[in-house]
């Protein structure tokens, strides 16, 4: 199974078009064959960071995820957004049991 964590610092003034960009891509890509989660949300405590969570079944699964067209337009769609920070990182899990 594969993670994906990070987190994306938008300036403020470009937050309300981000969202509307991540929307799609997070509809769109939670109906990726393979996808067990993928996920937007607002940090809690620092203004305009948002948060990013995925999981894949598969390397192959996440490899055909970079593919879509929805990932282009990602892509594209944030060449107009002021990111100030952006940190993406991938893990290798081996296993996982419920918490709770």
């Amino acid at each position: 199974m594969i993670v994906i964590q990070g987190h994306f610092d938008v300036h403020p003034d470009d937050c309300a078009a981000y969202e509307a960009l991540v929307v799609p891509m997070q509809q769109a890509s939670s109906a990726e064959e393979g996808c067990v989660t993928y996920v937007f949300s607002k940090d809690l405590e620092v203004a305009g960071r948002y948060r990013l969570g995925e999981c894949w079944e598969t390397d192959e699964a996440l490899k055909a995820h970079f593919q879509m067209p929805h990932m282009a337009t990602l892509q594209a769609g944030l060449k107009s957004i002021r990111l100030q920070e952006v940190a993406v990182w991938r893990y290798e899990v081996t296993g996982h049991s419920r918490l709770m």
